[in-house]
């Protein structure tokens, strides 16, 4: 087995697993909006969609964003390049990957995290940021790290699965009223 640093690997998984359900609550409540606007303010629901959606950004740069965060993904200890295994598994290039990576970045230090008096930005989509964590998980595996050994039973597709199939009971329980 690999020497690397387990706190911090603990660290990032339930920090990844966090990002999965923020993301997930954010799309389920953006595509439940209509509906959910009937049940009272309107305000509310944008501004849950909203905190989710910051709180995925907030979580994933925690990981993925500057190497100053004692919980960025280099800090693990593995020499092994993740940002390679990341182009070649979703067939993108440096200068994509890198892009995105701004975006994700700068709207999280103008946006969520701090506030730039008069800044707009384009949103980023977090779909891509999604497949990331999925990748990570691979690229551990790669490195002969079972997070499933670390944590017993852990899987990010699980996890996403079951909170998913929770958020769609939720929510269908929500219609009823």
């Amino acid at each position: 087995m690999p020497i690397f640093n387990e706190n911090v690997l603990k660290e990032q998984l339930y920090i990844l697993r966090d990002f999965l359900f923020h993301y997930e609550s954010y799309r389920q409540i953006n595509r439940s909006l209509e509906k959910l606007k009937n049940l009272g303010s309107q305000e509310f629901w944008v501004y849950t969609a909203n905190a989710h959606y910051y709180q995925a950004i907030n979580l994933w740069c925690m990981v993925f964003g500057t190497y100053n965060n004692e919980t960025h993904y280099k800090k693990l200890g593995i020499t092994k390049d993740l940002k390679a295994f990341i182009y070649s598994e979703l067939k993108l290039n440096k200068d994509e990957y890198s892009y995105y990576w701004k975006k994700v970045t700068d709207w999280r230090n103008n946006h969520s995290a701090h506030r730039l008096p008069g800044r707009l930005d384009e949103v980023p989509e977090l779909k891509m940021a999604r497949n990331i964590v999925f990748v990570f998980e691979k690229w551990l595996k790669q490195n002969s790290i079972s997070v499933s050994d670390i944590i017993i039973g852990f899987s990010f597709q699980q996890y996403e699965k079951e909170f998913k199939r929770n958020l769609d009971i939720t929510f269908e329980q929500l219609d009823s009223i």
